[in-house]
């Protein structure tokens, strides 16, 4: 890309290719740092480079404040010259602008597939509309992160014995992409990092995050092709290479991430055996190849290695899905051909998970909920489902117990087709009065929520969502989330559902719903409330005492804490 100031565009429809490092500083093509060009929305950017909803910020070596760098734009505001890669990785390392650079174009470009894949504006959790990166903090790995009470991640630094100065962990694309997406979830089901939340939410957010930050590589045709050339000889051909062409291909682009060494920490090449190969990159611990689903997974309650389980299950679809495409005619016809197939079944796999999470209810979320919400989604736009998607879906959760309903079921609205309808629909899109009148006029959704009458219930979320079928239609929804927290004392919990406690509980429970674009329900993913089995099974899961009553610096410390135990030494 040229280093040419950009016209003036539509704000509303264009985009702008920004330069950023394809996997990390240390994966190198032809001896210098591998880069890629990533498309954002295009805005009006100030000084960082800041945006509407990302503000970058570095400190210097000498551990001075963190500051918005200035831009050398020929139009500030309204053309953004872009940042060539250094070719050196000792200058790469040390260029503060193009650090800022690339980490607001990895951020960007993964709200961006955030909000496209929805269809629909993503918030943030905490006040305001935008996150602040903060690039070279000095503070170690396990303390960099997400801090959503004061919606800012801290990137840190550290030394590698591959380079003189200290390497920012913001120059891993996937760090990055792990801890924006660590944002996004949180500001659109901020209940999964709940203190006491359950194991299965805490795990869930980080596999999330994890299978995003590799498949958001993975999804890139270049980078595939680019390792397949590397390591495959093509002069073989490729007929019956299929494990040779998947670990070059899928594994060996992992192999450039910061999050899939050996506990986080870049492995030492030998320059010797890598300066033959035009791509070069270092052995990992390919933890994400399926090796097996532990036949205790349930009892983990450490985030990382509890979602594992499903990250694997997801990325073994991957693996077959490609091998499926790859049997289509031609479909091992050059490293194009392959490397496009399997970048393909990377970007659909992506879409289906981010889709998935807009179909789950709002609290209390399992893996099977998850999987349950993948699978209706993608029925929604892809009905015709002519390559098996869902069903190779099913069959890799299946070996860890992990199911959802059939597809005729997904929806969830068995026993509620007779509801009524006295709302008005533009209101319904946008009121969470109108969804609250929905469900006070039918009872059958409050009871099978479980709903305690006694107590409120509270309609957190509204939003309309917008999303372009395969065959060119537009599929509109309406989705709404309500919550019920039922404080009982002890006592009550016992008498009133047989509860096994000696301590006051707190009860949640509620719901998504679901309206097509006529207004009509079409998706109920519900929670009941006053279910003495869910609710017993939730406590002896619970990953923390209830927060309810706490003080709110006390919430925020403890929601706090919950992201930092998912970035301890264990976390990768």
């Amino acid at each position: 890309m040229s280093d040419a100031s950009f016209p003036v565009a539509d704000f509303a429809s264009s985009r702008r290719n920004v330069t950023a490092l394809a996997e990390g500083p240390f994966t190198l093509l032809n001896g210098a740092p591998l880069s890629t060009t990533l498309s954002v929305p295009w805005e009006r950017l100030s000084r960082g480079p800041t945006g509407g909803r990302f503000s970058t910020h570095i400190g210097g070596d000498d551990g001075t404040p963190a500051r918005p760098l200035i831009l050398d734009s020929e139009f500030e505001d309204i053309a953004y010259n872009d940042r060539r890669c250094p070719t050196d990785v000792e200058k790469l390392i040390g260029d503060r602008k193009f650090l800022a650079q690339h980490a607001y174009a990895v951020a960007a470009s993964t709200l961006s597939l955030f909000e496209s894949t929805m269809g629909r504006r993503l918030a943030w959790k905490c006040r305001g509309h935008r996150l602040a990166l903060e690039l070279f903090e000095p503070i170690s790995y396990e303390d960099s992160g997400y801090d959503g009470a004061r919606g800012v991640i801290r990137f840190g630094h550290r030394h590698d014995p591959r380079a003189r100065k200290h390497v920012p962990l913001a120059l891993y694309r996937d760090v990055v992409t792990h801890e924006v997406t660590h944002a996004i979830i949180d500001g659109y089901r901020p209940h999964l990092a709940d203190p006491d939340g359950t194991f299965d939410e805490h795990a869930m957010h980080e596999s999330m995050a994890d299978v995003v930050a590799m498949l958001s590589v993975f999804s890139s045709t270049e980078r595939v092709v680019e390792q397949l050339q590397a390591t495959i000889n093509t002069e073989e051909g490729f007929d019956g290479r299929d494990d040779e062409i998947v670990q070059s291909g899928l594994f060996g682009v992992a192999d450039g991430l910061f999050s899939h060494t050996d506990r986080g920490r870049p492995a030492l090449r030998d320059p010797q055996a890598e300066a033959a190969a035009p791509v070069q990159s270092h052995p990992a611990l390919r933890r994400i190849v399926p090796e097996g689903t532990p036949a205790d997974w349930r009892s983990i309650t450490e985030p990382h290695q509890r979602g594992t389980v499903f990250s694997n299950a997801l990325m073994d679809a991957v693996l077959v899905l490609w091998r499926t495409r790859m049997d289509r005619p031609g479909g091992r016809s050059s490293e194009f051909q392959i490397g496009e197939s399997g970048a393909k079944v990377g970007r659909q796999v992506l879409a289906m998970l981010i889709r998935g999470l807009g179909y789950t209810p709002p609290i209390d979320v399992t893996f099977d909920d998850l999987l349950r919400g993948i699978l209706a989604a993608d029925f929604v736009v892809m009905p015709d489902d002519s390559l098996d998607y869902r069903a190779v879906v099913r069959k890799s959760f299946a070996p860890a117990g992990i199911s959802a309903a059939a597809d005729d079921d997904l929806d969830g609205l068995a026993g509620l087709r007779d509801l009524r309808y006295p709302v008005r629909l533009s209101a319904l899109a946008s009121d969470p009065e109108e969804v609250y009148r929905f469900l006070w006029e039918n009872p059958a959704i409050l009871r099978a929520a479980a709903i305690d009458p006694d107590v409120s219930l509270v309609v957190e979320r509204v939003r309309p969502s917008l999303r372009v079928a395969p065959d060119g239609f537009i599929v509109s929804e309406i989705g709404a989330s309500f919550v019920q927290q039922v404080p009982m004392s002890a006592h009550e919990a016992r008498n009133r559902l047989g509860l096994r406690t000696r301590d006051p509980v707190v009860l949640r429970g509620g719901g998504l719903i679901r309206f097509n674009e006529g207004g009509r329900l079409s998706f109920a993913a519900l929670k009941p409330v006053l279910d003495s089995e869910r609710q017993q099974q939730r406590l002896d899961e619970a990953a923390g005492p209830s927060v309810i009553g706490m003080a709110e610096p006390e919430i925020a410390a403890r929601r706090a804490a919950v992201f930092g135990y998912m970035h301890g030494p264990t976390r990768r």
